[in-house]
């Protein structure tokens, strides 16, 4: 069985190794034509110039709208159902999250376009409901599961031995919580912060059908009620057209070069947090 998990061990790092290095080669025609002006510039022209930077934007924005969105809510449920609830709930608690942070990404695309969409567009009073706005909602909706269960781990792996000299030291079991519980938790909560972000990085069919298609930066910068472009929403789109050679297909290479470094720094962070919380 040792040598089983180690080829299989092998078989992954070689596949990333080797996606790497495709996405490296793919890259570099565009990457030679145009230098640091693909990452900073604005303008994205089929056949005359590309710039990646409203794709970066849209990805980053959209990313940090779902994680102050999700935030208060996987913080709360987590430290309920960590320090108030019994074991078997729990439990229960715990398998309905796995289950939900299973459901395939189109799943919540398809929903997103159903009843998300319309309902953004019917509140705010839009022409259209495919906005920033709507692919952070629904982000938030998708990295939920993982980020409320992470972080609920993380809080569960505090020793006991801080809640009873917590308790003893004459203070509330919500007091416990707040004061002793989050911050011991704190490198935990992180590390699934930083998973859940990798994860609304990477997501390419969801984001797709609710964010728009609007290839530029905002103006102002942070009107979160029009439609945008991230780096996985421009690959689904244009990928397909572009496939095979020419600087249309190396620029969007360089676009998943791009994000596969952003998703892979993010989750090795991430898993740093998390480890640091099994260890202590």
């Amino acid at each position: 069985m040792m040598w089983i998990f180690a080829g299989l061990n092998f078989i992954f790092l070689a596949s990333a190794v080797g996606l790497f290095f495709f996405l490296v080669l793919e890259s570099y025609p565009i990457l030679k034509l145009q230098g640091f002006d693909f990452w900073l510039g604005q303008d994205w022209w089929g056949g005359e110039s590309y710039g990646a930077l409203p794709m970066l934007y849209g990805s980053f924005f959209v990313t940090a709208l779902a994680c102050i969105l999700v935030l208060p809510l996987a913080l709360a449920v987590a430290l309920f159902t960590s320090e108030f609830l019994s074991s078997s709930y729990r439990r229960f608690v715990k398998a309905i999250l796995e289950l939900l942070a299973g459901v395939p990404g189109i799943i919540y695309g398809l929903l997103g376009v159903s009843f998300l969409s319309l309902w953004i567009k019917n509140i705010f009073g839009l022409l259209d409901g495919n906005t920033l706005m709507t692919a952070g909602c629904l982000l938030s909706i998708m990295i939920l599961p993982t980020v409320l269960t992470l972080s609920e781990d993380a809080m569960h792996a505090v020793p006991a031995e801080y809640r009873e000299n917590a308790l003893g030291l004459g203070l509330s079991k919500w007091q416990a919580a707040i004061s002793v519980v989050l911050p011991q938790a704190l490198p935990g909560i992180v590390g699934a912060v930083l998973l859940g972000i990798g994860r609304a990085m990477g997501e390419t069919i969801a984001v797709m059908l609710v964010v728009g298609s609007l290839d530029r930066i905002p103006d102002p910068w942070f009107n979160i009620f029009t439609s945008a472009q991230t780096i996985p929403s421009k690959l689904g789109r244009e990928a397909a057209e572009a496939i095979g050679e020419g600087t249309h297909w190396s620029a969007l290479m360089a676009l998943g070069l791009t994000l596969f470094l952003m998703v892979f720094l993010i989750t090795l962070l991430g898993n740093h947090f998390l480890k640091r919380v099994h260890t202590s």
